[in-house]
């Protein structure tokens, strides 16, 4: 008897967990007799997807607060893979879409629930890669437009860019093959460059942290250019290039930055705010070789120059030397102007030290003369009062006496003595002047090669116009006198600037030899 039968409560109807699974199952299917289309944020998407026969993750919807308040299991199953061709959405061979985690992406879904296990997934079996491309599309613009307000986008491409960068900074995946082949096109020029390599991951949510701290550290490093690169991919995976911290954080930077992020046709945000973009690796390293090859043949060119300019002036200098007559005319007049000049010097000092000699010699005979007088005087003086002495002092005082003619001797001889000092210390000086008279002595510069030149009546000639046709020269030399005629063919002087050269043409000697003789009275003229 049931227990309605009894009067008690109703029948209840208790199902096992199989048997609500499977009614949950059979009203998911009349639900969702046909795929749906089902949009959110990829989450839990493990790094090696590419690999795995069955691939499992999340889709997020977010809330207004950011965080996630709606998740629901998503399976990318390997028949479904196969069967569907979505594979190239996870090992990056599809040029638009990798399935990436934070990529809202739209799929096309089995809404499937497994009774065994109460589990609901969504089996994927199509993706919709235009949902994402302009879901990130719109973000870009967006970041772009943050960028051009903000003046950042010309930003790094101010900074100038180095005559050498031969000390390079490299952000890049450590051991990928775009390392390798950004430095094996260093490798191959010639130049000697310095790689800092800082490792960085090139997609994924790490990327803009890693980027942002390795750029950081080579500028610490003191890199001359920074280059950023990474092998090929899809779009999505250059959408990881458009976020906006890292576009501030290459905008920003200190060192020009070259972006090679691997796209032929693309431009991520990234190449936007950089110095210089290329497109693969490769590409860049090209890049820097031209600027150091270009630099040296800057240089090279610089060194022709100063080669070009250096023989011009050399040409310059030989053509002025090759000018030799008008340089001869110039020192020919500069020593005439010289010799003129001592011999004017010459005759002023001539007569200036035998003007002073003949002074001192005067002054000093008359001071010896004057010196004699006194010093007789003094003596008489001094004797006539010694010979006064005995009457006026008598016998008493003879003690007295005989000390005072011996104070009076030493006087007397002190007396006589002082006349020789004097006329010894005269003719010290005399003899000084004497030596010094000598050494101006022209004789000595006769002896030395000059000459001096006069007429025939003694008087001094001091240049060629003083000496006209037919006049006897006497030209003295240290050790005689030759005299010499002018002929009409002598008004002008030498080329060499001499005057009075008794060997020149049209001169004839005469007269005879002579011993030189001093004549401190005469003004030579010195040649």
């Amino acid at each position: 008897m049931s227990e309605e039968a009894l009067g008690g409560a109703p029948a209840r109807n208790v199902l096992t967990v199989r048997q609500l699974n499977e009614q949950i199952s059979d009203a998911l299917q009349a639900a969702f007799p046909r795929t749906v289309w089902v949009r959110g944020e990829v989450q839990r998407l493990p790094f090696d997807a590419a690999t795995r026969q069955h691939v499992y993750f999340e889709l997020h919807e977010t809330g207004r607060s950011g965080a996630a308040e709606y998740a629901v299991a998503v399976a990318l199953m390997g028949w479904d893979r196969q069967k569907f061709g979505l594979g190239r959405f996870l090992d990056g061979t599809d040029r638009d879409l990798q399935l990436a985690n934070q990529l809202e992406v739209c799929l096309e879904c089995r809404v499937d629930f497994y009774p065994k296990f109460g589990k609901l997934t969504l089996k994927i079996v199509g993706v919709d890669p235009t949902f994402s491309l302009g879901r990130l599309e719109a973000r870009r613009r967006q970041t772009l437009a943050f960028l051009a307000a903000h003046d950042l986008i010309e930003a790094n491409r101010r900074v100038p860019w180095p005559e050498l960068p031969l000390r390079i900074g490299l952000v890049t995946a450590r051991g990928s093959a775009a390392e390798q082949d950004f430095l094996t096109g260093l490798q191959a020029s010639p130049w000697a460059f310095t790689v800092v390599a800082r490792g960085a991951r090139m997609q994924g949510e790490q990327l803009e942290a890693e980027v942002t701290a390795a750029l950081r550290h080579l500028q610490a490093e003191a890199v001359d250019v920074i280059v950023i690169t990474r092998g090929g991919g899809s779009r999505a995976d250059l959408s990881w290039f458009d976020q906006q911290d890292l576009a501030v954080a290459i905008a920003g930077c200190r060192v020009p930055v070259l972006t090679a992020i691997g796209h032929e046709i693309d431009r991520s945000i990234a190449d936007e705010v950089a110095h210089v973009s290329c497109k693969t690796p490769t590409a860049a390293a090209e890049h820097l070789v031209a600027c150091v090859d270009e630099a040296a043949a800057r240089v090279q060119r610089a060194a022709l120059g100063v080669a070009r300019l250096a023989q011009n002036l050399l040409d310059e200098a030989h053509a002025r030397l090759a000018d030799t007559g008008r340089l001869e005319r110039v020192v020919h007049a500069a020593l005439r102007e010289g010799r003129a000049q001592v011999r004017q010097d010459a005759a002023r000092l001539q007569g200036a030290v035998s003007s002073r000699l003949s002074a001192g010699q005067a002054l000093l005979a008359d001071r010896r003369a004057r010196l004699a007088a006194a010093a007789v005087t003094a003596v008489a003086r001094r004797r006539d009062r010694l010979a006064t002495f005995p009457a006026l002092l008598g016998g008493g005082v003879a003690v007295r006496l005989q000390l005072a003619r011996q104070r009076q001797a030493v006087q007397v001889a002190r007396l006589e003595r002082e006349p020789g000092r004097v006329l010894a210390d005269r003719e010290r000086r005399l003899l000084a002047l004497a030596t010094q008279a000598r050494l101006l002595d022209p004789a000595r510069l006769l002896a030395r090669g000059y000459t001096i030149t006069t007429a025939a009546d003694g008087r001094i000639l001091t240049s060629a116009a003083a000496a006209p046709a037919g006049t006897t020269l006497l030209t003295r030399f240290s050790d005689g006198v030759v005299a010499s005629r002018v002929d009409a063919g002598d008004d002008n002087p030498p080329p060499d600037g001499s005057s009075g050269d008794p060997t020149r043409k049209g001169a004839h000697s005469g007269g005879k030899k002579a011993k030189p003789e001093a004549n401190p009275g005469q003004e030579p003229l010195f040649r």
